[in-house]
């Protein structure tokens, strides 16, 4: 049984885990762009989660922890989620532009808000928290609205599936909060979430009849390896460790330094221009996340 010690608060270690974090999932995005010249999208997905799944029972055996600890039928409905969530991801990216498909991603903090506040006793929305969030929102619609424009009825289409693997996400967050806090460790519920992924996402990858793999190079492959290992695996057992420790609402607070991320990397490693929205972006996101987690 996990132990079920909770904080209210994000401390010094919490703050460093989730910085770490969101760099990873910043640079996770083009580890994606790179696979996908080769691999189809949500078959990579699966593929991932195949490669990630093989990690943690190695782990997992490594450590001496069985495999199926309890709640198979939750650990079924996050795994099926957690499919569903990157199955919309991955495909809405066919449909509208990157940066759309990213911005709304990102909504999912209000979600993850809007949902501890119901469901959650000790996780309530407060003026402050919520005022917090509105901040950090808007540091990434400063950074990434040039790109934006108006939408076709296809980049709407895919703008909807952005939302609501948002919510997804969000919804995912929450019920393993409610239902697996406490009973079962991070790692069985990393476990359980990949391991069921697996064949919603390559039941996707069949129904829209995507060619699997086009051709394969040593990027590609190491781009496929980053995010298996380091992402799918290594990341997001560290975010489900946080998950079961700290509140919901402050956490997912963060995740919107994961744009901000994915732009500073596209400065540094393709020599894009240090703009001014990029630094009125990090001002707000900094700002925001000081908001939602002061005393």
């Amino acid at each position: 049984m996990a132990e079920s010690q909770t904080v209210d608060r994000l401390d010094v270690k919490a703050i460093f885990l989730l910085i770490v974090l969101c760099l990873i999932w910043g640079l996770n995005a083009t580890a994606i762009k790179l696979s996908t010249e080769g691999i189809a999208p949500i078959f990579c997905a699966g593929l991932r989660s195949v490669i990630a799944t093989a990690c943690l029972v190695i782990w997992m055996v490594r450590k001496r922890l069985e495999l199926f600890a309890g709640r198979l039928l939750d650990g079924m409905l996050i795994g099926f989620m957690f499919g569903a969530e990157f199955g919309l991801i991955y495909t809405a990216v066919i449909y509208t532009t990157t940066s759309s498909a990213w911005i709304l991603l990102y909504t999912s903090p209000f979600f993850h808000a809007l949902g501890a506040h119901f469901y959650l006793a000790a996780d309530r929305l407060t003026l402050r928290k919520s005022g917090g969030l509105f901040l950090s929102f808007t540091g990434i619609l400063i950074l990434l609205s040039k790109h934006l424009g108006l939408p076709s009825i296809q980049e709407f289409g895919g703008d909807l599936m952005s939302i609501g693997a948002a919510a997804i996400w969000a919804m995912t967050t929450i019920y393993i909060k409610r239902r697996l806090v406490a009973v079962v460790s991070p790692y069985h519920t990393l476990f359980y979430q990949t391991l069921f992924s697996i064949p919603i996402l390559f039941l996707l990858s069949f129904l829209f009849r995507e060619t699997p793999i086009q051709h394969v190079s040593g990027l590609i492959i190491l781009s496929v390896a980053y995010q298996a290992i380091v992402t799918a695996f290594f990341s997001y057992l560290m975010w489900f460790f946080l998950v079961h420790v700290y509140p919901v609402s402050r956490l997912s607070s963060f995740t919107f330094l994961t744009p901000v991320f994915a732009t500073i990397a596209g400065i540094v490693l393709l020599n894009e221009p240090l703009t001014l929205p990029v630094i009125l972006s990090l001002i707000f996101v900094s700002l925001g996340i000081y908001i939602v987690n002061r005393k």
